[in-house]
């Protein structure tokens, strides 16, 4: 998505939450007659703590720079659910990549899958430290993953390249070591903990990778999937490595791709 269609989508989903919106919705009295329904952009301004003609650059799809901080306070005062807040992000940020509008008919996640996901949201955002974000991402993806061997998570020191395992959820034949490894053990390194992209590999007994290599053959087959995750001063990846050898579905690519978008949420509410 360009620049400009991004910041017409942000227009766009910004006044399509503030129509849905009456003043007492949000503890406003209504005041004057009003043209169209919904909240008024300088109520909504008043809601998250700035001017009505910073909002107004905001809304009408001018290129200026946001903090998470704002937004969170914008995504509360417009009630909107964590799926929506995923989505304000990804559209206001540009260095998230734009995320497709979540329900859960379009991601594919439906029943608990997406109410797991829903609940690990509300989570996060009382998090205390990174420590607990790591307990809490390697607990939910172990459980996405019903044939899990190991979900993980990962964070990463980029300049000298080497990542570590701060947070993991085993099943009771395989661990990784609390050591560092560096960038040279995995060959998803740069993929996933430089450039924060999604990486998935079903055919690990063939290929170097210090972490789930040796357990892949010892099983006869291994697979692995890892998303990024970055924040203002972070760097890491999730995920999950399991026994089986077929390629990854849509649906589990978006599960772990969710959990890396709540985790940078989290990660930018803390700075």
């Amino acid at each position: 998505m360009s620049d400009r269609a991004r910041r017409e989508a942000l227009r766009g989903f910004l006044m399509e939450c503030r129509a849905r919106l009456q003043p007492e919705d949000v503890g406003l009295c209504p005041v004057g007659r009003r043209r169209v329904p919904g909240l008024r952009r300088e109520e909504v301004a008043d809601l998250v703590g700035i001017s009505p003609a910073w909002y107004t650059l905001l809304e009408t799809a001018r290129d200026i720079r946001v903090s998470p901080r704002m937004l969170d306070r914008l995504a509360d005062a417009l009630r909107m659910s964590e799926e929506e807040k995923v989505y304000l992000f990804s559209l206001a940020i540009d260095e998230l990549p734009t995320m497709p509008r979540a329900t859960p008919e379009s991601i594919g996640l439906t029943g608990s899958t997406y109410s797991e996901l829903r609940e690990f949201a509300h989570r996060t955002h009382s998090a205390s430290s990174v420590q607990e974000l790591a307990g809490q991402s390697a607990d939910l993806l172990f459980k996405l993953a019903p044939h899990a061997e190991i979900a993980y998570f990962v964070e990463a020191d980029l300049a000298n390249r080497r990542f570590w395992v701060p947070g993991q959820h085993t099943g009771p034949h395989f661990e990784l070591p609390r050591e560092r490894f560096d960038f040279s053990d995995v060959h998803d390194a740069e993929e996933v903990l430089v450039q924060g992209g999604l990486f998935a590999e079903s055919n690990v007994v063939q290929v170097h990778h210090e972490m789930f290599g040796d357990r892949a053959r010892q099983l006869g087959a291994g697979r692995f999937i890892s998303a990024g995750v970055k924040g203002p001063k972070f760097d890491g990846a999730i995920g999950y490595f399991e026994g089986g050898k077929e390629p990854f579905s849509e649906d589990e690519r978006n599960a772990v791709g969710l959990v890396a978008e709540i985790l940078h949420l989290a990660l930018s509410a803390r700075t």
